[in-house]
């Protein structure tokens, strides 16, 4: 049961973490603000420190074979957490946060990867290479994050699988110290953390390893789907807001119509016949009228 305990509450943390990775949180400020993390990253830079710190004493008090590599990677992702609120002349650049970050899920790769190999063949050893895969989209992720501190889908591609580690570390839980797992197999513990789940025979392997495969998959399967529907609703609560976009009234319509400039094209005709037609105006001489006769020469007769 404590193992158990164990597993849940460092899922749970994950998913925390993957909520505060993605989400645009605005949260009051828990430190002075001398301190380099911006309010929202010091919550998410808190919770990863008390995970890393409780991965640490758990691998202090747990004398096994696998306490040198915990307490590495647990080192490093301490000390990634800690570094912003660290009291430096400048705030670190997120560059060399995201490098720190990194290192911290290579080691984290190098654990998982070294407990398998240093472990009888036991059906834990299935569950262990399946979570191998969100550690490894974690550590891609953050690479790209620190060439590009700007983009989002880093970010978002790092909390799915933050995400995806939380629930499966949850199931790993639920699988390991529970009867959860397939039939025809069972825990052998030597002590809380040295422990490894033998199947009676062969085809009870095999057959554990499908139950296993099936499981990860519906944990991606139920991701996407929570990643689809939470793009829905924001892309829908988007939507709904107004555009701040009116259109034109009748009057403004015809306001521009009148502010448009009129242009007139006059043809060579017009221009011949302007010529042709004149307006005669008698002068008025000591009240007598005195007519003037203007002739008029149209173009082409004599």
């Amino acid at each position: 049961m404590p193992g158990l305990v164990a597993y849940s509450a460092a899922g749970l943390g994950l998913l925390a973490l993957a909520a505060l990775e993605c989400l645009p949180l605005r949260l009051p400020p828990l430190l002075p603000r001398r301190l380099s993390a911006p309010p929202q990253h010091a919550h998410r830079h808190l919770l990863a420190a008390l995970l890393s710190a409780l991965c640490l004493v758990s691998s202090l008090v747990s004398a096994h074979h696998l306490a040198l590599p915990t307490l590495a990677a647990s080192a490093l992702f301490l000390l990634y957490s800690l570094t912003p609120f660290l009291p430096l002349a400048a705030p670190p650049p997120p560059q060399l946060l995201d490098l720190l970050l990194a290192a911290a899920f290579a080691q984290e790769l190098l654990l998982f990867a070294h407990r398998r190999a240093s472990t009888a063949a036991g059906i834990e050893n299935q569950y262990f290479d399946l979570f191998l895969v969100p550690v490894t989209v974690c550590l891609g992720a953050t690479l790209l994050a620190a060439h590009s501190p700007d983009a989002v889908p880093p970010r978002l591609a790092r909390a799915a699988g933050l995400a995806l580690q939380g629930t499966w570390m949850v199931q790993m839980g639920f699988s390991f110290f529970t009867s959860a797992i397939a039939s025809g197999c069972a825990l052998h513990a030597e002590s809380r953390a040295d422990y490894t789940i033998k199947c009676r025979t062969h085809e009870d392997y095999h057959r554990a390893r499908s139950v296993a495969t099936l499981q990860f998959n519906g944990h991606l399967a139920l991701l996407v789907l929570a990643g689809a529907a939470t793009y829905a609703a924001v892309v829908s609560r988007g939507g709904s807001q107004q555009s701040g976009y009116t259109m034109l009234g009748n009057e403004l319509q015809m306001e521009a119509m009148a502010m448009r400039p009129q242009f007139s094209l006059d043809s060579d005709e017009e221009k011949e016949d302007e010529e042709i037609t004149t307006a005669v105006t008698p002068p008025v001489t000591n009240g007598t009228h005195s007519h003037h006769q203007i002739e008029v020469q149209v173009p082409g007769s004599k």
